[in-house]
Formats: structure tokens, C-alpha cells, sequence
């Protein structure tokens, strides 16, 4: 007799694990990556092209966040009812589902319901095109309660300018905790500039709480001494592009790595124009692998970007979250091998400058900002070609004095920053200078 087991999913417990082991901060980026994808389907439609969207002037996104609702409105074309009753509300793309696009960066069909089941547990959607409304209202605990995986729809009023609404309110007890920290907004402020840099950049408007978000600003220091590398090639049906560069000069072999601020520096990928790994200095951009040397402080000031653009996003090597890549790829992993050639020179310059640093500060400080899309294309990665100094044996010296005297040193030097081993090697020569030398 045969025999089959029911495996269809609770409601229950299909939204806690789709919520679950993604960050808050991923949602709204999900919902912005929507208005983005909405942007870039209406540009090509009045253009009558796929390609790369170059100006989105004109088009924005509005998220206002607070305890007690959230809200993200925008002006991107809106989704039409028989879009939303065969596709939008689905959890996973279809197979049959229309294509998101070329060049889009929404491609699982999770985004929105992720992030909507996740903030709250009231939510209305309001959606217009030029022709046609919607009106979807979602009462979760209610909608949990049925076994019938619908959304009610409603006809609507169109919105003018067309666009979509989502307004969430009996926001969840943990998210309303983190939507009314400063640090969390601030954090997501930055988080936005810099992984829609390029949206931003290119005319999209993102505003928080009715402050408009500027652009991280990209940018690389070129001379006659300095030169980035840019270079170009395609995979299959993605197009590879490596830009790398002096985005600030070195860091003193005196200023301790602590007070460093790295987060302009290292590798970051880009996918369709999202930036989805950002100032990364670990081995997934080849950084300590393969023999290749790891990261270290004295690297900073280097700013590296790989960006990879295809019409078919599945082709990219992005994850669902689209905060991380997919280092299995192989097309990710040819990209890394270059990636490698791209950095080597300033490897190389940072260990020469060590013993000619008032040489290299002398050139690095003739060197002015450029914006990193505006560099020529470059074969290699330029950078001076210091003298070499002979090569003189130097001891180390360690020791410890009272915390007392070394400060009063410290303002003798009119310094109160200064760091212990300057301080070492400044009251060391001052003994040389004055004890020793005629």
C-alpha cells in the first residue's frame, strides 16, 4: 500500500527562517534594491535599450524610520496588479516569471517579503503604474493563521508620478529597539553611500529620515609618479572590469595601526553597480593566500575595485543576501588571479618607502584626486620609483618608564599625542645630537 508523507511547510516556520539569519540592514537594502530595479525597467522601457543605466536623475527613494512604523516610498514606475497577482507576492522566483530585467540586481524573488515579514506585522502596500493600482493589506498574525498562501488585493488610487508605498507598523519588538539607535541610522546612512555610490552617483536620490544620502565619493590620487590601473576583459556574458589605485598615501611607520582609519581601503566588489563586499582585506580578494602576503597596515591608502556586470544577474557571483560573494565561482576566482597583479605594485612601493619616506611623502603629496571612473585605461598599476638606500644594521631598543614621565616628555615635545616610540626615538637622538655627535 502506498504511502506518502505531507512535507508541505508551516506558514510559521517558512517566515522565521527566512528572517532569521538575515541582518536588518540586508532588508532595506533589499527594498532599495527594488526601487533601483523599478528605476532601471522604466529607463529602459522610454530609452527602448538594456543597457547599463548611466543617469538616473530624477528618481528617488524615501525611507522614514522611526519605533513606532517604517515607511519606503518611491517614483520608480510601481508594480503592475498582474505582476503582483502572478509574480511580485510569490516567495521565489517562478519559472515562468518575466525576466527582472538587464543589468538588475534583484534576482531571488525574496527580497521584499524577506524584509517586510521581518520589520512588522502590519503592512499595506500601495502600487501604481501610469494605468492601474493596488492596494495590498497584510495582517501577519492573521495570515499566519490560514493555510491558503494568498494576499488580498484591493484596486487603489493611482499615485502621481507613479511608484510603490510600503508602510509597516506593530513593528517587531527587537527591530523597533534598533530603529530608534542613533548608531544603527548612522550606520545604515554609511552603509547606504557607500554600496549605492554609483546609483548615487549617477543621479538616484536615497534619503533617511529626509536627510539625503551623499555618495561615499570614490576617488584615487594620480601624478606623473602615480598612475592607476584600469583594465577591462569579458567572461562569457559578464563584463570584468579591475580599477586600482592610491586612494590616500601610506601611513607613517610611526602612526600606530589602531589609529589608522581603513575602511576606504582594500578590494571592493561590485555586482550591476551594488557594491556588495566593501574594503576587503581577507582572503576572499586574495589577501594572505596562496602566497600571497595579508593584509597589513602599512597597505592602507590602497583602494582596489572589481566590477562585474552582466544582463543576466544570475551570472554574477553575488549572494541571496547580496553583502557577501561566492568565492566558488570560477568566474569569481579568475577575477582574484588579476586581482593579484593589480595589487603587487603598491606592495612592493610601500616596503621601498619605508626607508625613503620623506622622498615618497615629497611625491605622494603632488598628487591630486581623481574620480575612479574618470581614470584612463592602464595596463599597471604606477607607482615612484624610489632611490634605494644602502642598507644600514639597526637594534631595537625596549624599554618601560613611568607613565608620569613619559607624559611630561610628551609636553616638553608639545605633542601630547605623541606615540610611545616616537617619543623613543626622538629622546634618542636628542642624546646622540647633543652627547655624542661633535
Amino acid at each position: 500500500m502506498d504511502r506518502n508523507a505531507d512535507a508541505t511547510p508551516t506558514k510559521d516556520f517558512f517566515v522565521r527562517m527566512i528572517t532569521r539569519d538575515i541582518a536588518l540592514e540586508d532588508c532595506l537594502l533589499d527594498l532599495i534594491d527594488n526601487c533601483l530595479d523599478g528605476a532601471r525597467r522604466q529607463i529602459a522601457r522610454q530609452e527602448g535599450n538594456g543597457a547599463v543605466v548611466s543617469n538616473y536623475d530624477g528618481y528617488w527613494a524615501n525611507l522614514h524610520i522611526s519605533q513606532e512604523e517604517f515607511r519606503i516610498e518611491d517614483n520608480c514606475g510601481g508594480i503592475s496588479v498582474s505582476n503582483a497577482i502572478d509574480y511580485a507576492f510569490h516567495f521565489g522566483r517562478r519559472p515562468d516569471a518575466p525576466k527582472e530585467g538587464d543589468f538588475a540586481i534583484g534576482l531571488y524573488g525574496i527580497g521584499m517579503k524577506r524584509a517586510i515579514l521581518k520589520i512588522g506585522t502590519k503592512i499595506a502596500i500601495h502600487s501604481s503604474t501610469i494605468d492601474e493600482a493596488f492596494l495590498c493589506a497584510i495582517d501577519v498574525e492573521d495570515w499566519l493563521t490560514h493555510d491558503r498562501w494568498e494576499f488580498h488585493m484591493d484596486d487603489a488610487e493611482k499615485i502621481k508620478g507613479t511608484g510603490t508605498r510600503i508602510l509597516i507598523t506593530d513593528i517587531a519588538k527587537g527591530i523597533a529597539e534598533e530603529f530608534q539607535d542613533k548608531n544603527f541610522l548612522n550606520s545604515l546612512c554609511r552603509i547606504v553611500a557607500r554600496d549605492y555610490a554609483l546609483f548615487l552617483d549617477k543621479g538616484f536620490s536615497i534619503s533617511i529620515n529626509g536627510i539625503q544620502v551623499q555618495s561615499y565619493g570614490y576617488a584615487v590620487k594620480e601624478s606623473d609618479e602615480f598612475k592607476t590601473y584600469r583594465s577591462s576583459y569579458d567572461d562569457g556574458n559578464v563584463r570584468v572590469e579591475l580599477i586600482a589605485g592610491m586612494a590616500a598615501p601610506p601611513p607613517s611607520d610611526l602612526e600606530p595601526p589602531e589609529r589608522a582609519d581603513a575602511s576606504y581601503y582594500g578590494w571592493f566588489i561590485v555586482c550591476n553597480d551594488r557594491i556588495v563586499l566593501p574594503a576587503d582585506k581577507t582572503e576572499r580578494t586574495g589577501w594572505g593566500d596562496d602566497q600571497f602576503p595579508a593584509w597589513h597596515y602599512q597597505y592602507n591608502g590602497f583602494m582596489g575595485m572589481v566590477l562585474f556586470h552582466s544582463s543576466d544577474p544570475n551570472l554574477l557571483p553575488w549572494t541571496t543576501t547580496k553583502r557577501d560573494v561566492d568565492e566558488s565561482s570560477p568566474l569569481y576566482r579568475r577575477a582574484i588571479s588579476k586581482v593579484k597583479i593589480a595589487t603587487r605594485p603598491w606592495i612592493e612601493y610601500t616596503n621601498r618607502r619605508k626607508s625613503n619616506r620623506d622622498a615618497a611623502r615629497a611625491i605622494e603629496d603632488n598628487a591630486k584626486a581623481v574620480s575612479f571612473f574618470d581614470v584612463e585605461s592602464n595596463p599597471v598599476l604606477k607607482v615612484p620609483n624610489l632611490p634605494t638606500k644602502p642598507k644600514i644594521q639597526m637594534a631595537n631598543i625596549n624599554y618601560q618608564k613611568p607613565l608620569s614621565e613619559v607624559n611630561k616628555v610628551r609636553a616638553a615635545f608639545g605633542d601630547k599625542f605623541l606615540t610611545y616610540r616616537a617619543i623613543g626615538e626622538k629622546t634618542f637622538d636628542y642624546y646622540v645630537e647633543h652627547e655624542v655627535e661633535e
